[in-house]
């Protein structure tokens, strides 16, 4: 009797979870819709609510702040899984050099169609925001990590800090952003991307 009395409250536990995490995933998903089509500024907790079809409190169960919802939101459309562990990442380190910085450019390039519109967003609450510009930092270093770590993985070495540092310029969502609002197609940044990157690897006698 003491173990059948506790499964109803297990099951309800599993039911409660369940329901959070699906809260929470209509929640970034209504956020990402209303931040990138009306804003930083002009996008609410309350609207975010509604939108999700939730009640306003039930978004701060999940987010204290604006700020951690748009951090929220960034990380659901870097990757559901943790970027080390994605087999298209991974695949940087198999081939030939060349075809191992193509590799690379095309995942950077779906990671910067899945993310620097709302990546955009943080830039545009730096400006009035004061808590949003050491949240872009954390996120501009890690991003100088993955390339770092990117780097190591075309180069099947450790690569020289200026290399990681020009590769992490050039693979920026700034650059993305000005050359796609300048009209260039994703793939013409891709085959952009590979030919710099090329003659950055060649110009660093330490990575031969």
């Amino acid at each position: 009797m003491y173990i059948l009395g506790r499964m109803p409250r297990r099951y309800e536990s599993a039911v409660r979870a369940a329901t959070a995490q699906q809260n929470r995933a209509r929640l970034v998903a209504a956020a990402h819709e209303l931040f990138t089509t009306q804003g930083w500024m002009t996008t609410t907790m309350t609207q975010v609510a509604a939108t999700a079809g939730l009640a306003r409190p039930t978004v701060y169960l999940h987010f204290a702040t604006k700020l951690d919802l748009l951090t929220a939101c960034i990380d659901a459309a870097l990757s559901d899984i943790p970027v080390r562990d994605r087999p298209d990442y991974l695949a940087m380190g198999s081939g030939a050099l060349p075809h191992r910085v193509a590799t690379a450019a095309h995942w950077l390039r779906q990671a910067h169609q899945r993310s620097a519109p709302i990546q955009r967003i943080l830039d545009d609450a730096v400006v009035t925001t004061p808590e949003a510009a050491p949240a872009r930092a954390r996120l501009e270093q890690r991003r100088h990590d993955e390339v770092a770590n990117a780097c190591r993985l075309v180069l099947d070495k450790t690569p020289p800090l200026a290399l990681v540092d020009e590769v992490w310029a050039l693979g920026s969502r700034a650059m993305w952003l000005t050359l796609a609002e300048a009209g260039w197609s994703p793939q013409h940044w891709e085959n952009w991307f590979v030919r710099v990157v090329i003659d950055t690897i060649h110009a660093h006698p330490a990575t031969q």
